[in-house]
């Protein structure tokens, strides 16, 4: 508001609004790639199981797809070998990145409960959606405790972390790089990626396990042990380094990052679609070079 002379009223609500904090960029880019190497993981896997879409594969000579079967089975092989595989370790890093990154996020977050609620309300669909594609034959378990269960159910414990430790900023700021590095190194330990008990049917007794991380079992499992360890150690560097919320580095944002970003600020929606698409385009693809259904 202003007084008869144009002299702006102190306490009063600005005439035009300031503009829009700056998004950090760089925080989408890297969730993109994240998910998008997902989609690559994803369609190696398809790729490596071509009689689950055409009944011909091996009655068809096509050397483009032949050279495709072959590189995806050494891709997917390659995740076994704790010591130097390839996907291995390829998903390692890719998990830790985006599971990083959600921590984070809950830095930038003002409303964590409802991120969370909402995010466990997503996973909850989707396993309901997963197995509806097993019963039709498109999946072999079903999922029991995936990414979005981890990231849900990580969400929501990481924020009662930062709420009990208000009472002192520096303990506040610190005890999330503390449980990071405790639950990793504890995890690094005991080579908890190859610790797991992966059954083969699902067991009530184990749900607890499955949940926490000691027993596996479906088609994308991820237990919070020690994939919460991640969330932990995205939440300090968010508080650490994001302190004003904005962009590290914005004298590189520009056009060029922009598909990562995209994706990046709308990674629920591909974790949904994607592998629709995967299978869509796999099909179409076969279809034209002489396969069948």
């Amino acid at each position: 508001m202003y007084n008869s002379r144009m002299e702006a009223v102190t306490g009063a609500k600005p005439l035009f609004r300031t503009k829009k904090r700056q998004r950090a960029w760089e925080v989408d880019f890297l969730r993109g790639i994240a998910v998008l190497a997902m989609c690559f993981d994803h369609c190696m896997f398809d790729c490596a199981h071509p009689w689950s879409f055409f009944s011909n594969f091996f009655e068809v000579e096509n050397s483009f797809a032949e050279k495709l079967y072959t590189f995806a089975r050494w891709y997917w092989d390659s995740g076994g070998d704790y010591v130097s595989g390839f996907r291995f370790w390829g998903h390692v890093v890719f998990i830790f990145l985006f599971l990083f990154i959600v921590g984070m996020s809950c830095a930038f977050s003002r409303d964590n409960a409802r991120r969370g609620a909402l995010c466990g309300v997503a996973a909850f669909l989707f396993t309901g959606i997963s197995f509806i594609c097993k019963a039709m034959g498109f999946m072999q378990h079903g999922i029991i405790f995936g990414i979005l269960d981890c990231i849900a159910m990580s969400i929501l414990i990481v924020t009662a972390l930062d709420n009990l430790t208000k009472w002192n900023k520096y303990v506040n700021l610190y005890a999330p790089l503390v449980a990071g590095i405790i639950i990793l190194s504890f995890a690094i330990a005991n080579k908890a990626w190859y610790g797991v008990v992966r059954d083969g049917e699902f067991t009530d007794a184990h749900f607890l396990g499955y949940m926490f991380g000691t027993h596996a079992f479906g088609d994308d499992w991820f237990g919070l042990f020690p994939y919460i360890g991640f969330v932990f150690m995205g939440m300090y560097w968010g508080k650490a380094a994001y302190w004003h919320r904005s962009s590290l580095l914005p004298k590189l944002d520009g056009k060029w990052n922009k598909p990562f970003t995209f994706v990046g600020r709308h990674a629920l929606i591909t974790y949904f679609v994607h592998q629709v698409v995967i299978a869509g385009i796999i099909m179409a693809v076969g279809l034209c070079i002489g396969y069948s259904m």
